[in-house]
């Protein structure tokens, strides 16, 4: 399993509660280190991607245009999930770096 930083998955993400985005084959944004996720074996820190783009919300950053996933990847909304435990798949696409780390210090906003 070589997930890389910057990829698009679809997994799994049930079961969830409350306002937490939910799906069986939601698109999510990989935003935890390559190195972290072959070390850890299907570990990964993800961020949900919704289809809403909404661009007075700072926490939803909208996907660049060129890619086939389309919305917002909501920065506030990060999952440590185990793929070996949820169903998921790969997209094959992979978000350029300067996006992800924009993503990640967005991220940072409300935890520092």
């Amino acid at each position: 399993m070589n997930i890389q930083r910057g990829e698009i998955i679809r997994v799994n993400l049930n079961p969830t509660s409350g306002r937490e985005q939910a799906g069986n084959a939601r698109p999510c944004l990989v935003i935890s280190h390559t190195k972290y996720n072959v070390v850890r074996r299907g570990i990964v820190v993800v961020t949900p991607i919704t289809s809403t783009i909404k661009p007075k919300i700072k926490m939803m950053i909208p996907i660049p245009d060129g890619f086939k996933i389309e919305g917002s990847v909501i920065a506030e909304q990060v999952r440590t999930l185990d793929l070996n435990t949820r169903w998921w798949k790969t997209t094959g696409e992979i978000l350029p770096k300067e996006f992800v780390d924009r993503i990640v210090e967005t991220f940072k906003m409300f935890i520092d």
